[in-house]
């Protein structure tokens, strides 16, 4: 008898402990392949898609439209013809049984080990997830944002090889004093959390002001770069950062505020959601981080860093771009500016984050930039 596999509730990011199914995309009965898209799951912080974590029939629906189960809970069940209806009804019961929420969450963002660096005077906050002795990935996260960002991303990416996703200076639980603001200041941070680590070479991966920080990183140090992707990057030809969307985030005081600008990050603003917007608060009500937040944007509106980082792109052999050409924060970066080693792939149905809005085409270019 072939085995049956259980489809269960994910856990996307640090802080997720339920989700409510959406929309199933494949009915009972369904052939399906590693990677189809098999189920919207909305969570306190965004809705997405979970891809099917392997192929086979679509046996059993488990979880209904609608219904809202904790991580780790049965939703549906996968299984081969020689499997009885019999012989499944009996691995639903049990596993129904024996499940205990918040004590086996299946495949989990969630084992994300959050420490402290002291990196050159500052407290960096990493995470790390991922076995192996491989080259590690590092991942940059953007404007106001922190390593949560990638949390439709970590997965694929730890099962590849070891991530260290860090939180900028200014974000999350680093530290609040990012200097002058510039690139070649918080890419120095970069370098100086990965020296205490202990890590040499990396594969490099960033968002938006992340991605200019992971290009400024690899223009300054090349050889130190297995691979480079920039997911919406900032300061890029053809890129201008949107001064409306930094000086709200920057000034806004309330979730009711914040809203119609984070809504900008998204093609589908009815990604944003009540716990988004309240985490966003919480974040920008810590000591210094509006202090913090206003020289990055001051630095980014007048573009201060963008004609040196323009030049040294050069020194980049190659670099995979992922871009929108609806993204309303930085706009479309320009192709043919770009020097012959960058490859640029568009995102269709994204805005500015298409690793959240698209994570299974943007995780495949994540993925593939490992080698």
């Amino acid at each position: 008898m072939s085995d049956v596999i259980p489809i269960r509730m994910p856990k996307w990011g640090l802080s997720m402990q339920e989700g409510t199914i959406v929309n199933w995309w494949k009915e009972e009965g369904a052939v399906i392949a590693e990677g189809d898209e098999l189920v919207d799951i909305e969570t306190s912080k965004i809705t997405n898609v979970f891809e099917a974590p392997q192929g086979g029939t679509l046996r059993r629906i488990v979880a209904q439209q609608g219904e809202t189960l904790p991580v780790g809970a049965l939703i549906g069940v996968v299984a081969g013809s020689d499997v009885s209806d019999a012989d499944l009804d009996v691995f639903v019961k049990d596993f129904q049984a024996n499940f205990k929420p918040g004590e086996d969450d299946g495949e989990s963002t969630g084992g994300l080990a959050v420490s402290n660096v002291d990196a050159g005077g500052r407290t960096i906050r990493v995470g790390r997830m991922g076995e192996g002795d491989g080259t590690p990935v590092v991942v940059l996260h953007g404007f106001s944002g922190d390593m949560n960002n990638w949390l439709f991303n970590i997965d694929a990416l730890a099962a590849k090889a070891s991530v260290i996703a860090i939180d900028l200076p200014g974000h999350g639980g680093s530290s609040k004093d990012v200097g002058d603001g510039s690139l070649a200041t918080l890419a120095k941070a970069v370098s100086d959390t990965l020296a205490a680590l202990g890590v040499g070479k990396i594969h490099l991966a960033g968002h938006s002001l992340g991605a200019a920080v992971a290009a400024r990183f690899a223009a300054d140090d090349p050889a130190r770069v297995a691979s480079l992707t920039l997911i919406a990057p900032a300061l890029f030809p053809g890129t201008k950062a949107s001064e409306e969307f930094l000086t709200g985030v920057v000034e806004a005081q309330r979730a009711r505020d914040l809203k119609p600008y984070v809504e900008m990050l998204f093609a589908d603003p009815s990604l944003v959601t009540k716990d988004m917007l309240e985490d966003m608060v919480k974040y920008k009500r810590l000591d210094g981080v509006e202090e913090a937040l206003s020289i990055l944007r001051d630095r980014l509106v007048s573009a201060a860093d963008a004609a040196s980082l323009v030049v040294d792109l050069k020194k980049i052999p190659a670099a995979t771009v992922i871009a929108s050409k609806a993204d309303q924060i930085v706009g479309a970066p320009d192709a043919g500016a770009l020097p012959l080693g960058f490859k640029v792939v568009w995102i269709d149905g994204a805005g500015h984050m298409p690793h959240l809005e698209k994570a299974g085409d943007v995780n495949a270019l994540l993925v593939d930039a490992l080698g």
